[in-house]
């Protein structure tokens, strides 16, 4: 389906973007992913890190939300395993209760920007808009 490339940016008709969620909380995650379908955007959601990683081998997606907080593989070590793959995917991490050194940690290995679960999904796509619209030039 073609629809507009990003969130308040219209380049014409062009794929939609594909977003890869990875988010432990069900109910957050679907949706979050609802709101970003009903947008136009393209969401595959994974239950974990591993489940992510798994995803992103199958098919690269555009840009990745990625939870900071699951068990198992929290959201720092999933960036990592990401960033040793693929570089160039942006990786938005979504944040509810982290520290400003889980958030340096992510900054260091090379995560994009910082979206909290209690604000609004407008602004998620925004950020999305923005953080493309810079590694695609």
């Amino acid at each position: 389906m073609y629809r507009k490339k990003a969130y308040g940016k219209d380049w014409g008709l062009q794929m939609a973007i594909n977003i890869l969620l990875i988010d432990d909380e069900a109910d957050y995650s679907e949706m979050m992913g609802f709101w970003l379908m009903a947008h136009g955007y393209s969401v595959r959601i994974a239950g974990s890190g591993e489940e992510g990683l798994n995803a992103m081998g199958e098919n690269l997606p555009d840009v990745v939300f990625l939870d900071m907080q699951m068990p198992e593989m929290d959201g720092v070590t999933t960036l990592r395993k990401i960033r040793m793959e693929f570089q160039d995917i942006p990786v938005i991490m979504i944040t509810a209760y982290s520290t400003e050194e889980k958030k340096k940690e992510a900054e260091q290995i090379g995560v994009n920007g910082f979206f909290s679960k209690g604000d609004d999904f407008i602004n998620a796509a925004k950020m999305m808009s923005d953080i493309l619209c810079k590694t695609r030039g």
